[in-house]
């Protein structure tokens, strides 16, 4: 019995490390593309102004 505890101890532990994983990847593409979004408003809003 313990070892089956110690095997869903293990999967549970594994899907949230997984699950933080892909949050802060995801997180890092949107931050990505926010990022490139203001870039590019910037570059358009200086190009205008010449």
């Amino acid at each position: 019995m313990i070892h089956l505890t110690l095997i869903i101890v293990d999967f549970l532990t594994g899907l949230l490390a997984a699950g933080a994983w892909a949050l802060a990847s995801a997180g890092g593409a949107i931050a990505a593309v926010v990022g490139g979004g203001f870039l590019g408003v910037s570059l358009v809003r200086r190009l205008r102004r010449k």
